[in-house]
């Protein structure tokens, strides 16, 4: 689907992934919009959208062969118009969220980048600053420390006695590890001892990694204990909405490794407050997704990071009734543009702040998404099959209330390959949790 000439602006989002089409089928439910994808190359979830203009880069590790795709794509979306149509670039990853504050200065001349300034990203979303900020300011986090991989390959550093196995080790820094290549490489690593770690740096270290490597104490539990909490900050730097969501079961295969695959909408006031304490310490600008887990040994959530952008399965809001298309374009394009929404899916604010809200401490002046619904990318006999515990049962419940969402079951869509593809795609969620079940504990 080619991007019309009469649209009045056109999302571009980089990246190829459940998220990316997600947010181009927010934008075409509120404003018919059809959004240009930009991944490194085409792929089923994004061919024959009624919702998406398929422009591939064929990289996304190459800075400057994507930041030239883009203002190529820029030139050809803005040609012939004496007021060129704004155009708002958003990122799918943190990767390239990163790769859009990093270069900046060659894109915005072209489009609206919705994201804070380079340096405060780092300040937040690597690791290792993010939990030096959650202990300031007194956040709930797991037991932490970071490995110097340039000391590590110098020879300089060594594995600390009596460390609390076993662990979980992780990049402080996404974006550089997409580029580190070594044996067994995962998203996350478990760690049962001291030699098992000294092995797995010993390959980072030959990767060319050198970006500190995270080692962190294991949380208990399993993908049930799993926490995510979406926040909105206007351009003054206060948080002005907030959601919560509880994980129904995580996928487990190793390239999607730790994404939820169902989620239950929820209300945590605690856990809302101290993620809004961070984003107004930081100023923050824009959509972050926060990263926890219900730690069942003292019924604490603790906070694992920050991603400086909307989260992969961040539908589940739009699944809830508010969209998330409308904050980007209110936000950072104007009035005059969200004037042209489709009517209806989103009440009047008031209807947001949960009762008994409203006097919370840390949670004034915020709209929290109190509506229960259930997100999920897996076909529902799945999901029953799988889901376990307190957050299962209402997960269960919400199905037989009809009151759940897969972001690619849009009824829009209606091309017949795009159908075979969702057939197929649902046949290999079946493959991929035989092959990888979830845990259980």
């Amino acid at each position: 689907m080619r991007v019309p000439q009469t649209q009045p602006f056109v999302p571009v989002i980089l990246g190829g992934d459940i998220g990316t089409y997600s947010l181009a089928r927010e934008f075409h439910e509120a404003y018919g919009a059809v959004s240009v994808a930009v991944p490194a190359a085409s792929n089923g979830v994004l061919e024959h959208s009624v919702a998406i203009d398929v422009r591939p880069a064929g990289t996304m590790v190459d800075d400057d062969a994507v930041v030239a795709h883009l203002q190529e794509i820029a030139r050809d979306l803005t040609a012939g118009g004496a007021n060129p149509r704004p155009l708002l670039l958003c990122g799918s990853l943190d990767l390239q969220v990163m790769l859009l504050a990093r270069r900046r200065a060659d894109l915005e001349q072209w489009y609206t980048i919705p994201y804070v300034p380079l340096e405060k990203m780092e300040q937040a979303a690597l690791k290792q600053n993010f939990y030096d900020l959650c202990a300031e300011l007194g956040v709930p986090h797991p037991r932490t420390l970071a490995v110097d991989m340039a000391a590590h390959a110098a020879g300089d550093w060594q594995v600390p006695e009596e460390l609390p196995f076993p662990l979980i080790g992780k990049p402080a820094d996404s974006s550089a590890w997409v580029h580190a290549k070594f044996p067994g490489k995962q998203k996350v690593h478990t760690l049962d001892g001291p030699a098992e770690l000294a092995d797995l740096l010993e390959r980072i270290s030959g990767s060319g990694y050198r970006e500190a490597f995270i080692l962190q104490e294991l949380v208990p539990g399993g993908d049930t204990n799993m926490r995510l909490c979406t926040f909105f900050s206007g351009g003054d730097g206060l948080v002005r909405f907030a959601a919560y969501g509880e994980v129904v079961v995580e996928e487990h295969a190793p390239l999607v490794l730790g994404n939820s695959a169902g989620i239950v909408t929820a209300v945590e006031p605690e856990v809302i407050a101290q993620g809004r304490r961070i984003l107004d310490h930081l100023g923050w600008t824009g959509f972050a997704m926060f990263d926890a887990k219900l730690d069942p040994r003292d019924g604490i959530v603790k906070f694992f990071e920050l991603n400086p952008r909307l989260g992969r399965n961040h539908y589940y809001l739009t699944a809830a009734g508010r969209n998330a298309a409308r904050f980007y374009v209110r936000e950072y394009l104007g009035g005059e543009y969200d004037a042209g929404a489709r009517p209806g899916g989103e009440p009047d604010s008031g209807a947001w702040l949960s009762e008994g809200l409203a006097g919370a401490e840390g949670l004034e002046g915020i709209e929290v998404l109190r509506t229960q619904w259930l997100y999920t990318v897996l076909p529902l006999p799945l999901l029953r099959r799988h889901a376990r515990g307190p957050v299962g049962s209402k997960a269960l419940r919400l199905m037989t209330e009809k009151k759940v969402s897969n972001p690619l079951l849009y009824k829009a869509e209606r091309h017949p390959r795009r159908l075979v593809y969702l057939a197929l795609n649902a046949l290999n969620q079946f493959r991929k949790f035989r092959q990888f079940p979830p845990r259980q504990a």
